[in-house]
């Protein structure tokens, strides 16, 4: 997969950097879009301004441009990046405090009259809030809502528009865009943590890739050292003018698996292919091939990666060429089979087998070119035997992590701490509510009794922050509930009107935020029920109408509900996208790591070996006669080849070049290490290296130098034609 999938990998981790933040600021850029829209549209059909302030044509037309930028806002940040969002918010932010500030002196000067209501879409303060928390953060949106909750009610005093409608709508405004403004502020914040915490994995991920990287090419190095070059060295070394043919074949075999280690094959490999792969190598080393069933339910187009098919290839070639060098003549049989979304493969022979036990669990043939080569890919090989019942190499791989659909915990936005605080101003606004209906009202204690429940449902459904239970869920509700029935015993009609005015149904409007608490515990179904029977108290207190006003009571207490409660469900699917998007990265960032990692270090290790041997090969894949010096470099370098397997802690660098000198005077030198129970400190250690290079400097003929297992009253013995001697007993 090379540079493409490198590109490709590396194209995905880049994309998905920050996805989080941006997926959420255009959820709630899009939503404060929609806001906009709907106070446009209330203007239009459902708001009555008995006396609205007669301001020029010109400044109505900047508040509709205003409305409009944040329309328009939020239709393009859905094709925008982070930064652009943040800046096209802060200009909406701005311009609607340009208006708002100009309102009063625009009157003034232009020779109308200052008093009058003032318009209602300069009064929908969460706008302003929500897109300076795009735009500056929860910082930059709280300080907006601090001076819209100073500025509009002086303005309304300059203006002369103090009545009971004009409060009770700057204190509902006032909580809405509380509400609103902690969940945007939450909504960015978890996100930013979902982004930190995402490139925290993305980088333990990638350093794990590496790491396993360096095990895959080690292990693959190894197995095709120990399966190509290794036998091309020895037999080399040995060859007469019948064997030099295929000796150069197989010396191109071996260039070429070398330089195709710095290429990894990455593209999936289907299990038919492999299969067929497995039956045509079963073929040609005259083994039977057979399948088991296919599992219940086994996809027939399914896939297994491309280095696993490729150690697994290796592995059964390998097993089969065992049987070929050590059960010569007698039968082996391949046999293919699935285990759920992974494979299987046995290699059989009725050979004379042997003795586990006396074999070292780091013979190479099993340890490098089986074993470590299907561990390295994640999988795993197991070879059973005894004398006289044959051997069995059992090689099998399956997906580490099952496929599973993503489920995210439904979750609270807040912490304790700030959802207390939230509350706790949210529970101002009916308590002056009530406090300020002992002054309109004839009967002002049903709305003493609203403001207190309301006040009481705040505190209670803001305690904590995570997921609301049932109990909290229905004493909040009936708090709520309560309150809105309180309207039934005449709140809704003030001494000074002779019908329902909005400002006697703050208890129902205050009602929908307290259900727009609940979808900040993560409720948006249970508010968005709680809503109806809300609605129908509503409508039991004013059936007799008239009912211009009530629709506009109506209308914030659905919006704010709908917003709180679409904002909620748009954060649980964010999530599981976002989920998603985490797993990609993760598998991203761990595929480039892995590529560049294998790269690297596989382009080093060819390179050391071309270097060593490589000319050796090009000289043997000539088909001629070698020289004598080409010979004994020949078993020098397999000689080196076979240590680096079996040496262990004997192939120190002084060690490894006596062995050399040695191998250059015609000694065939076998060092083994293959007892990692037996613990040498490391003071003993460097006298056994020091005695060896000692022993290998005089050794002739023959060479065998070997730790002794835990038990035996020597460390280690060495042993050739000249002399065996024993260290460290």
């Amino acid at each position: 997969m090379s540079a493409a999938a490198a590109l490709r990998a590396e194209t995905i981790e880049e994309s998905l950097a920050g996805r989080h933040e941006l997926l959420a600021a255009r959820v709630l850029t899009a939503g404060n879009g929609a806001l906009a829209a709907v106070a446009a549209l209330g203007v239009a059909t459902v708001v009555v301004q008995s006396d609205p302030a007669d301001h020029p044509p010109a400044f109505q037309a900047a508040i509709l441009a205003t409305i409009g930028i944040l329309i328009a806002v939020g239709l393009l940040a859905q094709w925008s990046g982070r930064r652009l969002i943040a800046v096209m918010n802060g200009v909406a932010a701005c311009a609607y405090l340009a208006v708002l500030l100009l309102a009063w002196p625009v009157l003034a000067l232009s020779g109308g009259s200052p008093s009058g209501q003032l318009s209602w879409l300069l009064t929908v303060t969460s706008l302003p809030v929500l897109a300076a928390v795009i735009a500056w953060g929860p910082a930059g949106g709280w300080i907006v809502l601090g001076a819209l909750g100073v500025f509009i009610p002086l303005l309304r005093i300059a203006m002369d528009d103090r009545s009971a409608n004009a409060i009770t709508n700057n204190v509902q405004s006032f909580a809405t865009a509380v509400l609103l403004c902690a969940l945007a502020s939450a909504t960015l914040a978890r996100a930013q943590r979902a982004d930190t915490a995402a490139a925290v994995a993305r980088d333990a991920a990638a350093r794990e890739a590496e790491s396993a990287a360096r095990r895959a090419v080690d292990a693959r190095a190894q197995a095709l050292v120990h399966d190509e070059v290794l036998a091309t060295l020895a037999f080399a070394a040995r060859a007469t003018a019948e064997m030099r043919p295929a000796l150069a074949a197989q010396a191109h075999r071996a260039r070429e698996a070398l330089n195709a280690l710095t290429a990894p094959s990455t593209e999936a490999v289907a299990v038919a292919a492999l299969r067929a792969r497995l039956q045509e190598l079963a073929r040609d080393h005259g083994a039977q091939f057979s399948e088991t069933l296919e599992p219940e339910g086994a996809d027939s187009a399914a896939e297994v990666p491309g280095d696993v098919a490729e150690a697994m290839t290796g592995a059964v070639q390998q097993a089969l060429v065992n049987v070929r060098a050590h059960a010569a003549g007698n039968q082996a049989t391949v046999i293919f089979g699935r285990i759920g979304d992974g494979i299987r493969v046995e290699v059989h022979d009725d050979g004379p087998g042997f003795d586990q036990e006396a074999v070292a669990p780091g013979r190479v043939g099993i340890a490098v070119s089986i074993v470590a080569r299907l561990r390295a890919v994640g999988g795993r090989a197991e070879v059973r035997s005894a004398p006289g019942d044959g051997v069995v190499v059992d090689a099998s791989w399956s997906p580490s992590i099952p496929s599973r659909p993503v489920t995210v915990r439904a979750i609270g936005l807040l912490r304790d701490r700030d959802m207390r605080l939230t509350g706790a101003l949210l529970a101002a606004g009916p308590l002056v509510l009530a406090l300020y209906s002992l002054f309109w009202l004839r009967q002002p204690l049903p709305a003493v009794a609203a403001g207190g429940a309301l006040a009481a449902a705040f505190v209670i459904v803001s305690w904590r922050a995570d997921r609301a239970g049932t109990a909290t869920v229905a004493i909040a509700g009936s708090l709520a509930l309560s309150a809105v029935g309180t309207m039934l015993g005449g709140v809704i009609v003030p001494d000074t009107a002779d019908a329902p005015t909005y400002a006697g149904m703050w208890p129902y409007v205050t009602a929908s935020v307290v259900l727009g608490m609940l979808c900040l515990r993560a409720r948006p179904a249970t508010a968005l029920m709680l809503l109806i029977p809300a609605t129908a108290l509503l409508a039991l207190a004013v059936v007799s109408g008239p009912f211009d006003e009530v629709r506009a009571a109506v209308m914030r207490a659905i919006v704010v509900v709908l917003a709180a409660a679409g904002l909620a469900i748009s954060l649980r699917v964010l999530d599981r996208h976002a989920e998603r998007d985490r797993a990609a990265a993760l598998r991203a960032s761990s595929e480039r790591a892995w590529l560049s990692e294998v790269t690297t270090r596989a382009a080093e290790k060819v390179a050391r070996w071309d270097e060593v041997f490589g000319s050796l090969l090009a000289r043997i894949g000539e088909g001629t006669a070698l020289t004598d010096e080409e010979i004994r470099r020949c078993l020098v370098h397999e000689g080196e080849l076979r240590d680096g397997y079996r040496a262990g802690r004997l192939g120190a660098a002084a060690v490894v070049a006596a062995a050399a000198r040695a191998r250059a005077r015609g000694v065939d030198v076998v060092l083994i290490d293959d007892v990692a129970d037996r613990e040498i400190d490391d003071e003993q250690l460097e006298r056994l290296r020091a005695w060896l290079v000692e022993q290998l400097d005089e050794a002739v003929g023959s060479f065998i130098a070997r730790i002794l297992p835990v038990g035996r009253d020597a460390l280690a013995t060495a042993s050739s034609e000249a002399a065996s001697t024993r260290f460290g007993g």
